[in-house]
């Protein structure tokens, strides 16, 4: 019976194009704690951040804003289907991405900057 059920959902359809719109609801809950979502549960990142989230402690600690693609927590980006008010395209989501990872080597930069230097290994021995 489970043959015959999914061969009748089958249709074949004349079609001048074609949208996959995968993304469109967001998997996000697990987030809920640690970033901030929308009312639907896609990722805010940076101008779109609320008031409370962008004067976080961790971001007067920081000296900056959030950069345009940064979620409330530092350090962590958001592109593509999951982020708030992104167009939920592929193309759009590659070039989010190839911008988030600059942003992303920006933040490291600057966190090591306030790193104490790494212990040296002593590997000649006592």
């Amino acid at each position: 019976m489970g043959d015959d059920l999914a061969a009748s959902a089958w249709q074949t359809l004349a079609a001048a194009a074609l949208f996959v719109l995968i993304g469109a609801e967001a998997h996000t809950q697990w987030l809920a704690e640690s970033i901030e979502l929308d009312s639907h549960g896609f990722i805010v990142t940076g101008p779109d951040l609320s008031r409370q989230a962008r004067n976080a402690p961790a971001w007067e600690k920081l000296g900056r804003d959030p950069y345009l693609l940064e979620a409330s927590l530092p350090g962590v980006f958001a592109v593509g289907d999951v982020r708030s008010n992104s167009v939920k395209r592929a193309a759009s989501a590659v070039g989010e991405g190839s911008i988030a990872i600059r942003f992303a080597s920006e933040h490291l930069a600057a966190a090591a900057a306030f790193l104490p230097p790494a212990p040296r290994l002593d590997l000649d021995g006592p």
